[in-house]
């Protein structure tokens, strides 16, 4: 069964690593320019590079919804959609939003593209093509599939065929309007799970994706479909589980050339067959080579990417006040990747983040102190950090500091009412209705809990009576016979502060046990 044609095939990609009110997700952007890379070479798949469009990070959804009409209208054998960055979940109707570079904080539809009509898009505007194939890297991505609401949907490798539809057909009944559409759709996790991005790197599903893409899996043929992709992705998962369905279409049928096939066989399939009876068929054009990667500038020791990377005058100008405080004990907190601006627009030219960051860290001094040691874990978490060694007099007051203790950061948590994480050089305090200070080497005696209630949000006034209800997010946190909640539109905030810092505080008291005595 031969591969996809590449030059009837079209890609679109879509990163999201600066957000304005959301979290940065630096990695998103190194992954897109690397996938795009991939996709684009002849020993991977070929993509023509006017078949692959790579949307800048401050795309609109106005803007992705375009390039995937272009796309798909443009796309007569395969249409492949890929998003990373944060995802969201509207607790009620439990569907996905896809946060672009807008979204707020506190409402999951402002500034966020419904995963439903990016869904519509495909489908509607890539008729034509023969297969579609979805990438969704982000929290909560499962909920763009059927089943995809629980981690639980495929523990065993063997039960794919639930999701992934055999010759024979699986298909939905008539009047669902899936009868001619036929494709893929993967996701970095389930429907109630977070995607992680490795610090430093790519996010971990991307990452695992552009492992089996650069280096194949040995033993598997000269092909891989799409489905043998997916569960090699899964097993490289730790964190996440990543989901696959499949509809109207062959599990076995190749997506990509394996570059782990036995290199004394041909790995690479013809692309047709010319029967001795028949009439001679017009040979393909050749697929153009993937354009040279920039020499390094004299005096920065970074290759140049296009479409993506690090700004070069941004670069030039600021590299060594970034150098000077990462290689200053104190002050190393104060930097933290992404260290500068970024490209926007495929066609400009930038620094490879991957090398900048890596020349960056390999200069970082270790704190010497455990008061910065903690600084710099918190600003890797996006915490908000306390330079001083005061700190707010009201964050103190708040949350119970005594004066022989140094306020080392805090975590406003204005989406749980008037809660407030802080960290201290010794303790853990979580003020919200109540007070609970942790020390640090008690952190293990700490549970978090995450829920949601129904709550009446009725208006009775002297003109009208309205009834309603609406959804609240509860994160309680238990330490010994003591319960505390935080409420608020949201309760993975908090989860997500509590669940990344408890490992990292850890990790810090292995290393240095003589700062937690």
């Amino acid at each position: 069964m031969p591969l996809p044609d590449p030059s009837r095939s079209h890609a679109v990609l879509i990163g999201v690593h600066d957000y304005r009110h959301l979290a940065a997700l630096p990695g998103v952007a190194a992954g897109v320019a690397r996938l795009a890379e991939l996709l684009g070479d002849p020993t991977v798949w070929g993509l023509p590079r006017g078949n692959v469009t790579v949307l800048p990070g401050d795309a609109s959804a106005d803007d992705v919804l375009r390039a995937v009409r272009g796309a798909g209208r443009a796309a007569t054998d395969t249409l492949l959609v890929y998003f990373a960055g944060h995802g969201q979940r509207e607790p009620r109707s439990e569907q996905l939003y896809l946060a672009l570079a807008d979204a707020d904080r506190y409402d999951v539809t402002i500034g966020a593209l419904p995963e439903r009509e990016l869904r519509r898009m495909v489908r509607r505007e890539g008729r034509f093509a023969r297969r579609h194939i979805t990438l969704i890297d982000s929290c909560y991505s499962g909920l763009a599939i059927p089943m995809g609401g629980s981690a639980a949907v495929l523990e065993r490798p063997d039960q794919v065929r639930l999701l992934v539809e055999s010759k024979e057909g699986n298909a939905p009944g008539p009047g669902d309007g899936d009868e001619d559409f036929g494709g893929y759709v993967l996701t970095s996790a389930s429907g109630t799970q977070r995607s992680f991005t490795v610090p430093g790197g790519y996010p971990e599903f991307t990452g695992a994706l552009i492992e089996v893409l650069d280096k194949g899996i040995a033993g598997a043929g000269p092909t891989l479909s799409v489905p043998r992709v997916w569960r090699r992705v899964r097993e490289q998962r730790a964190r996440a589980t990543p989901q696959l369905n499949g509809l109207n279409i062959a599990e076995d049928e190749p997506w990509v050339r394996n570059r782990a096939h036995d290199a004394g066989r041909d790995a690479v399939p013809p692309r047709c067959i010319v029967r001795a009876e028949a009439a001679p068929v017009p040979p393909v054009p050749p697929v153009p080579p993937v354009p040279p990667v920039a020499a390094p500038a004299a005096g920065f020791p970074f290759d140049t990417v296009q479409g993506g990377g690090y700004r070069i005058r941004a670069v030039k100008e600021q590299l060594d006040d970034v150098l000077a405080k990462v290689r200053d004990p104190r002050r190393g907190w104060q930097a933290q990747a992404p260290h500068f601006r970024t490209v926007s627009g495929r066609w400009f030219w930038g620094y490879d983040m991957r090398q900048v960051d890596a020349h960056i860290e390999r200069q970082r001094a270790e704190p010497t102190e455990p008061a910065d040691a903690l600084r710099l874990l918190l600003a890797r978490q996006g915490i908000t950090v306390v330079p001083g060694a005061e700190g707010s007099s009201r964050v103190r007051e708040k949350c119970g500091v005594p004066g022989t203790e140094r306020l080392i950061g805090h975590h406003p948590s204005r989406f749980a009412k008037s809660g407030t994480i802080a960290f201290t050089d010794t303790h853990l305090c979580l003020y919200s209705s109540d007070l609970l200070r942790i020390p640090y080497s008690a952190l293990d005696g700490m549970a978090v809990d995450t829920s949601y209630e129904e709550v009446d949000t009725g208006v009775v006034n002297d003109q009208a009576v309205i009834l309603d209800k609406t959804w609240i997010g509860v994160t309680q946190v238990t330490f010994g016979h003591r319960t505390l909640r935080f409420t608020g539109g949201r309760p993975e905030p908090v989860q997500q502060v509590l669940g990344v810092f408890r490992p990292a505080v850890a990790d810090l008291r292995r290393r240095h046990p003589e700062w937690f005595r």
